[in-house]
């Protein structure tokens, strides 16, 4: 972070100094006050069930210079910064949108149901062989997440690769003001926090706010396999002649911007500017050919499974943009590898386990099953696939939908030898199965110890096991 003097910030919050001196250095930002570093600004958060501001004299006894406060302070610690405000979380966002604007970055906003955070990790695998890149660490991608990650910027961070996540009405808003994204991509409109939106079309609404900061011209790239995104083509080429989308569609501010953006397609279609084509796996590497206007590459991929393709479409059409060689930018691609929970591949006792528990959805179970049947090398293919939280009211339709998939799905002659489930939710998966008539194998469990217990005797060496839910289910203990 570059250092900012305390009156700057006071400033820039529309804030109140009510102790200690203008002068102060902040040279970081928490919101922990167990990670405090030398001359951090605190930020207190109210919680559910734990209000921070009790923690302020912790935050400044490990050495941060000042902090915000909603609420009254009775004893102040001499030489520290008080700074009042209404709300921490708001103050936390203007802070983070005025020390965004302080720099001259490209700051690519990456959204979607599924896949943001592979997709923000190939682009910056193909952009850091030429660039200096700051990208989204871990889950920083929210409200909080979003604004802390805006204090990484550096005077040398030339190109921002930034996850942009959103639960509910009216968040992609707030994080599309404070990050100001120059351009833009959507992986997907899955079926994510349903619960809380209600339909499809409403996290489409909510998501395409990503646009609501853009100047004229931006690109914005979308999947252009996906058919809610698909339509952006049609709606945006409609409103540059003037003819604005249904306001059941879009917010305000959206139907404003969307005739000024440039919506380009990738994937494997050939609808799609920029795509994959000859895709095949080959041990457990993915290779394909990279198409566009202007290039044709060979790129060859350290893991598995055909949505990575679209994955690596994408970065490397956003290497084009920014004029990376193509070479330099497939030998960025070649040498990422997943990060943790997210599509590794451990060997164990002659078993191939698929470590894929940071997070689940439908559409990402599917996927991970795709990637399960592609895998060369052995005897039985296991899946094994704990609840899919925050789908509300549509969960057991949902689930019941992966089941009727995997019932079907075949890829190589292969088809899932075994399903297994763990959570009251997941049954629907085994159920859907059942229903069509599969001979495939499927047992549902209530709990992980007891699908933990039952693995252990069940599976053997030679299996592919494939293990997914949603991260509250706590899949990893699985694995």
């Amino acid at each position: 972070m570059k250092e900012i003097r305390v009156a700057e910030l006071v400033k820039a919050v529309d804030g109140e100094l009510i102790y200690g001196e203008e002068n102060g250095i902040i040279s970081s930002v928490s919101t922990n006050s167990k990670e405090i570093e030398e001359g951090a600004l605190f930020v207190p958060i109210i919680g559910e069930r734990v209000d921070a501001h009790q923690f302020i004299d912790m935050a400044f006894g490990g050495g941060a210079t000042a902090t915000f406060t909603s609420r009254k302070i009775e004893n102040f610690v001499e030489g520290k910064a008080y700074i009042k405000v209404e709300d921490t979380v708001k103050a936390l966002q203007k802070a983070a949108a005025w020390y965004r604007s302080q720099f001259d970055v490209k700051l690519i906003g990456i959204t979607g149901s599924v896949g943001k955070t592979t997709t923000k990790e190939m682009i910056a695998a193909a952009l850091e062989e030429s660039f200096v890149v700051l990208k989204t660490k871990g889950n920083m991608n929210s409200q909080i997440g979003l604004p802390l990650m805006m204090f990484e910027l550096e005077t040398d961070t030339q190109i921002a690769v930034i996850e942009m996540g959103m639960s509910e009405v009216g968040e992609m808003s707030r994080l599309a003001a404070i990050a100001k994204p120059d351009l833009v991509v959507m992986t997907n409109i899955g079926v994510s926090h349903i619960g809380q939106l209600g339909s499809k079309d409403n996290i489409r609404k909510e998501k395409m706010n990503i646009i609501d900061q853009c100047v004229p011209g931006t690109k914005v790239f979308v999947n252009g396999e996906d058919p809610l995104l698909q339509q952006l083509c049609q709606f945006s080429a409609e409103a540059a002649k003037g003819k604005a989308p249904s306001r059941e569609l879009f917010d305000e501010a959206t139907i404003e911007k969307i005739g000024q953006i440039q919506v380009e397609c990738f994937g494997t279609g050939e609808n799609c500017e920029y795509r994959g084509i000859d895709n095949k796996t080959v041990g457990e590497k993915q290779k394909y050919t990279y198409v566009s206007r202007n290039c044709r590459e060979e790129i060859q991929l350290a893991v598995l499974g055909a949505h990575n393709v679209n994955n690596a479409t994408v970065a490397m059409a956003i290497a084009e943009y920014f004029g990376v060689e193509p070479a330099k930018a497939k030998e960025g691609l070649a040498a990422y590898r997943p990060i943790a929970m997210r599509g590794q591949i451990y060997e164990h006792a002659g078993r191939k386990i698929i470590d894929d528990t940071y997070n689940a959805s439908p559409d990402s179970m599917k996927s991970g099953a795709s990637v399960l049947l592609e895998m060369e090398g052995v005897s039985r293919r296991i899946a094994v696939f704990a609840d899919v939280l925050e789908l509300g009211e549509v969960s057991r339709s949902c689930h019941y939908e992966v089941g009727q998939f995997l019932a079907d799905k075949v890829v190589n002659g292969h088809k899932l030898d075994a399903v297994l489930t763990v959570g009251k939710e997941a049954k629907a998966i085994c159920e859907a199965i059942k229903d069509s008539k599969s001979d495939m194998f499927v047992k549902a469990f209530a709990s992980n110890e007891e699908i933990i217990a039952y693995l252990k005797e069940y599976s053997c060496a030679g299996d592919g096991i494939l293990v997914k839910g949603s991260r509250g289910m706590h899949m990893e203990k699985v694995v």
